[in-house]
């Protein structure tokens, strides 16, 4: 079986003996809403989330744990001594609900006997109650341990599949491996009297270490031996709440934060043109529009005020991307036509992750769409319709960055042709203007790949992406022909501009 640890939270060390009392429990409830929207990330670099959703109340008071043994960590909340857990991280009704203890219990999150799921136990004083199921009852373990004033540590320090308490004074850490009571196994000294304290397996050893949080800074220690931080990063804002957890459940703990807002946004202007400073007034990722209209476009630029990338809109209800790397310096968004009022085109911009629900549709008609979350890979067909001032642009993307790169294969088209266009599951999306509506016509086909034997292909000429090669194989060893192909994709025409 798989070791691992219980989900926890991070709380300041100096904060908690007062108002909590435990970190690696709950977040606690200061009376200030805390907020219904979670980002989780699953690497311990920094950078964007992974997964972001909404769950529950405001005010809730959030449990991070293995509820079902799967290997991944979810959340709960609390509200009084009722518990509402979740199995999955997108939000929706709760998977468990349950009362346990009092409801000014202070609340610890563990697996205290080692089955791989995360269970309650709640604290009074130096007293602990532990129970292995998610049903209430009465406490299965109950112990004395360390002071009541102690801020309490939950983890698995040894590596043995359970969770066990630990306490800190100051920046003194005293943990044991035993839910008896009795002496430390393991004391040493880290970080300042005043850090907020984490705890999680950083290194998917099997055993929970520390970390330190200073503002938006994060300090990693794999030992328990107190010296310097394995790793540090920067992730988030410096007055988010964080959780900890096992997300992607490979083993290794990483941040998630919780805050009162929704996704993050580019909103509306009021002016005709509008510059933004990136990451300062706008930060790295992936936004979305179904509002920006035919006169909506923009422009991304570099550190050297080149220009990067380009894009527009495709009208009201239809989904447009812009995606904004860490060598983007501006995104310039401006209004082609004035004659709806100034700011009245490219409206409001929100933030997506690749780990959102897909909605795909099996109908596409003008717009971007993401591969796998808002089109499913496949063969789609339509008729173009006629329209003189117009024609049909179809292309599959590596990105939205904008660029002429972005493009991976690309097709200009007329009025009355019927075309077909293949839509891989490596592309990341399928953009489509003037070509009416597309119905998908036949499964995927997995992408074409250079044959062993094969030549190296002829480099394109710079800012055109190459045609993607005949499908992968060795020579036949004998006479009989090779199976075809699927088509070949190139990019043949330049991109579409209004």
């Amino acid at each position: 079986m798989k070791l691992r640890r219980s989900g926890v939270l991070a709380v300041s060390g100096l904060v908690a003996v007062a108002s909590f009392g435990a970190v690696g429990s709950a977040q606690a409830t200061t009376g200030i809403p805390q907020g219904t929207w979670y980002y989780l990330t699953n690497g311990v670099k920094g950078g964007t989330a992974d997964v972001q959703f909404a769950y529950g109340k405001t005010d809730d008071t959030v449990l991070v744990g293995d509820w079902n043994g799967d290997g991944k960590d979810t959340l709960a909340v609390r509200r009084g001594n009722m518990y509402y857990l979740t199995n999955g991280t997108a939000g929706g009704q709760a998977d468990v609900t349950f009362a346990y203890g009092k409801p000014d219990d202070t609340v610890l999150v563990g697996d205290w006997n080692g089955d791989g799921k995360d269970t309650l136990a709640v604290r009074r004083g130096n007293q602990y109650f532990l129970t292995n199921g998610t049903q209430g009852g009465a406490a299965d373990v109950t112990f004395a341990y360390g002071r009541a004033a102690d801020t309490v540590l939950v983890g698995d320090w040894n590596g043995d599949g359970k969770d066990t308490l630990g306490v800190r004074r100051a920046s003194q850490y005293f943990l044991t491996n035993g839910t008896t009571g009795g002496q430390a196994d393991v004391s040493f000294a880290y970080g300042r009297a005043n850090d907020t304290v984490l705890v999680g397996d950083w290194n998917a050893d099997g055993k929970d270490t520390l970390g330190v949080r200073r503002a938006n800074q994060y300090f990693l220690t794999n030992g328990t031996t107190g010296g310097q931080a394995d790793v540090s990063f920067a992730y988030g804002k410096s007055d988010d709440n964080v959780l900890i957890g096992d997300w992607n459940g490979d083993g290794t703990d990483t941040l998630g934060v919780r805050r009162v807002s929704g996704p993050a946004q580019i909103p509306a202007y009021t002016d005709y043109e509008q510059d933004l400073a990136v990451p300062s007034q706008v930060g790295y990722g992936v936004y979305k529009s179904t509002t920006a209209t035919y006169d909506c476009g923009w422009f991304t630029f570099s550190a050297n005020g080149s220009q990067s990338g380009f894009g527009y809109g495709y009208g009201a209800g239809h989904s447009a991307y812009v995606e904004l790397r860490s060598d983007i310096n501006t995104l310039s968004r401006f209004q082609l036509d004035a004659v709806n009022g100034p700011g009245s085109a490219c409206g409001t911009w929100t933030m997506v992750l690749p780990s959102d629900t897909p909605r795909l549709t099996a109908s596409p008609i003008d717009g971007q769409y993401r591969v796998g979350i808002d089109i499913a890979p496949g063969t789609y067909s339509t008729t173009v319709p006629t329209d003189p001032n117009n024609y049909c642009y179809v292309a599959a993307l590596s990105d939205f960055r904008g660029e002429d790169a972005s493009i991976l294969a690309n097709e200009q088209h007329d009025d009355g042709e019927v075309v077909t266009f293949d839509v891989y599951p490596t592309d990341a999306g399928f953009e489509t203007d003037g070509c009416g509506t597309w119905t998908k016509v036949a499964d995927p086909t997995p992408a074409p790949t250079p044959a062993a034997s094969q030549s190296p292909a002829p480099s394109a000429p710079a800012g055109i992406a190459p045609a993607r090669a005949s499908i992968a194989g060795d020579p036949a060893p004998t006479a009989t022909p090779a199976p075809a192909a699927p088509a070949q994709r190139a990019v043949t025409v330049a991109p579409k501009q209004h």
